[in-house]
């Protein structure tokens, strides 16, 4: 399913469990260099193009990175990539994610996060499902049209909200797994808080977003 072929910059260290907690992923180097090394637009699937629009949101400064605590953030969005998994789940769901979470440190900067032990995104879900002029059955992302670019951003942001702590040092999004309308909810606050970068990044071509030069993009992982 995945495509794009990455330059990863990162050392991790084995867990370290301690008593009563998850287990912790000590990152001695950044992993926010992960740049896209394949300039091919044809061999970029709808995630890989998803995961790229996320990128480009989260590697400026702007209130929807900010929510997300800065470029650190691509760290777990590069996690949440690797362990990203294809599913078939009911429609109204898009991403699942289960089972036992592992935090990750950032030995350099301190940003933390934390990863499920799965990931599923679902092939009938709102991702890569659409509706017909005569049936609605796939449900809106906000008010975005189901399998649509602004859909699929908007869904890795929502999943990025359960990884990361905001300013408050609480969980950007409450868990959501088993509450339907809180899952509504967190849509909205994220679509609410970066639609204007939403809008900017769908607006722009795949051959634009590819044309940072690695070595821009590289100078993320040596900042504070």
């Amino acid at each position: 399913m995945k495509s794009i072929v990455f330059l990863i910059v990162a050392v991790l260290s084995a867990p370290i469990a301690f008593a009563g907690s998850p287990p912790v992923n000590l990152l001695v180097t950044p992993r926010i260099a992960m740049a896209i090394v394949a300039k091919d637009e044809r061999k970029l699937n709808d995630l890989d193009k998803a995961y790229l629009d996320a990128f480009t949101i989260l590697r400026d400064d702007n209130p929807c990175s900010r929510l997300y605590g800065g470029t650190g953030a691509i760290e777990a969005l590069n996690e949440l990539m690797r362990v990203l998994r294809p599913a078939y789940l009911d429609r109204h769901i898009a991403v699942r994610m289960s089972g036992q979470t592992t935090m990750y440190k950032n030995a350099t900067s301190g940003f933390t996060f934390r990863m499920f032990e799965k990931a599923e995104l679902n092939m009938m879900g709102s991702f890569y499902r659409g509706n017909s002029p005569t049936e609605r059955r796939v449900p809106l992302v906000a008010d975005f049209q189901p399998n649509t670019r602004r859909t699929r951003v908007a869904l890795l942001l929502h999943e990025l909200g359960h990884l990361v702590r905001g300013a408050d040092k609480k969980w950007v999004l409450l868990d959501d797994g088993h509450d339907l309308e809180l899952s509504v909810k967190n849509t909205v606050l994220v679509v609410d808080a970066c639609r204007d970068q939403i809008e900017s990044v769908t607006r722009m071509t795949v051959a634009q977003q590819l044309e940072e030069p690695l070595t821009t993009i590289a100078q993320l992982a040596t900042m504070p």
